[in-house]
């Protein structure tokens, strides 16, 4: 691995951070004595947001203190279209031909913990490279070197890909666009993952309306009103007081 780092685009507002902090928080509590080492992140259909779920849920992570390494195992997409990309374009596949070792395909970024390895060259047989013992090997080695591994996968919804990465690793995430998933699809995915017996962590619902965002939180207003609120406190406390002297 070349001691370069890799400049890292990523633009998280207040609430986008805050969501996968809780994100973050959510895996930290299903996993109390930290033995889930390998996560795959996966969706129905491309355009759901799992890469940038992927990427976002790494650096949080890396913020926290780990040592993340996030992996694009998404071997059918071309690197143009790529959040990442290994300047030498060494990445996944050329590890799994034979073609590099572990250190020559790892890429350091600006944000203190976080690595990633790109999908690397690409291939004819990406289905059957990641099949092999060659990517279970990648999975074991890498363990060694890392707090947590986070893995993008292709879109159950378009190849299988996705299940047979899931199968491989201790938990999946499934990445679902609000109102662009039909029910049966999804659960189709579902079914999909259970049948390759993948440990399914939980749902993120992406790309959620700003409306119905706000409504949620509309009881609490958390995020506009603290002023507002400060003030009603600050009220409902001085009557309070003039109540207990009265």
């Amino acid at each position: 691995m070349e001691d370069i780092k890799y400049k890292v685009k990523y633009d998280m507002s207040e609430a986008v951070e805050e969501a996968f902090k809780v994100l973050r928080a959510n895996i930290h509590f299903c996993d109390p004595e930290n033995k889930l080492k390998t996560i795959a992140i996966t969706s129905y259909n491309p355009g759901d947001g799992k890469s940038t779920t992927s990427l976002n849920l790494s650096i949080t992570m890396a913020k926290s203190g780990m040592k993340v390494l996030f992996v694009d195992a998404d071997l059918r997409k071309p690197m143009l279209f790529k959040p990442l990309v290994s300047k030498d374009f060494k990445g996944l596949s050329n590890y799994l031909l034979d073609q590099a070792g572990l250190n020559e395909i790892v890429n350091k970024t600006d944000v203190d913990g976080l690595y990633f390895i790109s999908c690397g060259i690409k291939t004819q047989n990406p289905g059957e490279l990641i099949s092999t013992q060659k990517f279970r090997d990648f999975l074991c080695e890498a363990q060694y070197n890392y707090d947590i591994i986070i893995i993008d996968t292709p879109p159950i919804g378009s190849v299988i890909d996705g299940a047979i990465i899931a199968s491989q690793t201790d938990a999946v995430i499934i990445v679902i666009s609000q109102n662009a998933v039909k029910t049966r699809n999804a659960i189709m995915m579902k079914e999909q993952l259970e049948k390759a017996n993948a440990n399914i962590l939980g749902v993120v619902l992406n790309k959620v309306n700003k409306l119905d965002y706000k409504n949620y939180y509309g009881g609490y207003d958390y995020y506009d009103s603290k002023r507002k609120y400060s003030r009603k406190s600050l009220k409902e406390l001085e009557k309070v007081k003039r109540d207990k002297y009265d």
